[in-house]
């Protein structure tokens, strides 16, 4: 009973080996789906578009405030150091006798 049920879905089978399936070739065919679809060019290229830009957007502003965090840190820095010279510099002048 199970055999008789089997053999036409045996019989479907191609008769030559499966291919090997690589990646590239996959890559191939959706891209060619991709660029024959006219739904990615009309509605997903121009939201991907819009969101790309948004990250950009982002990025340029995070990298300003890290190039403004570090210029504070540096100000901060030198203004203490000159303090700190200044101090030693002091400390090394002879007081006056009154």
């Amino acid at each position: 009973m199970i055999i008789f049920r089997k053999i036409p879905i045996i019989l479907r089978y191609p008769r030559e080996p499966f291919e090997e399936v690589s990646i590239s070739g996959m890559l191939g065919k959706v891209k060619q789906k991709i660029t024959s679809n006219e739904f990615f060019h009309g509605v997903a290229l121009p939201i991907t578009e819009k969101l790309l830009r948004r990250i950009k957007i982002f990025v340029l502003k995070f990298d300003n405030f890290l190039a403004k965090m570090v210029n504070r840190l540096r100000h901060k820095r030198n203004t203490i150091e000159e303090e700190n010279n200044t101090e030693k510099d002091d400390m090394d002048l002879p007081s006056m006798p009154s």
